[in-house]
């Protein structure tokens, strides 16, 4: 996961996202621990700015939790839940303004007994992109007024 901080170069967010779901194989002994350390990474990475890690992740979970869900998770209820929403969302969206990605994140790490702090549960996607928006002419139309 430190890898992929900071990280810009998409192609490789998504080697390291496949890696992390290589990790959490049921039938080894160290199944737990890497629940533990890799099911909050996956999690932070499901509200990764770029949209199509998001959908990668979203689509390599729903693979992993259709194959092993069963054997790495005890409530089947809750399984169906969090397979429902990650088909339903539409985990590429450019930005997530009235938080549906997000909440729909934080409902599968509940679903799946996954912890997040209170500030990965706030995080937004697309904040960049919910500023406000400058008009382009702005700083020239004030050197217009200046100079006249």
């Amino acid at each position: 996961s430190n890898e992929s901080k900071g990280c810009s170069d998409v192609k490789r967010l998504l080697a390291i996202v496949g890696v992390s779901f290589n990790v959490i194989q049921p039938h080894l002994e160290t199944v737990d621990m890497m629940k533990e350390m890799t099911l909050p990474f996956i999690m932070t990475m499901l509200l990764n700015s770029y949209p199509r890690v998001r959908r990668y992740v979203a689509e390599q979970l729903f693979a992993k939790l259709s194959v092993d869900g069963d054997a790495l998770f005890d409530d089947h209820e809750c399984l169906e839940e969090a397979n429902q929403l990650l088909l339903s969302v539409v985990w590429h969206d450019e930005n997530d303004p009235c938080g549906t990605i997000t909440e729909a994140r934080n409902r599968i790490a509940d679903l799946l007994n996954i912890a997040l702090t209170k500030e990965e549960r706030n995080r937004k996607i697309g904040k960049r992109a919910s500023r406000s928006v400058q008009d382009e002419f702005e700083s020239y139309s004030a050197l217009v007024n200046a100079s006249s």
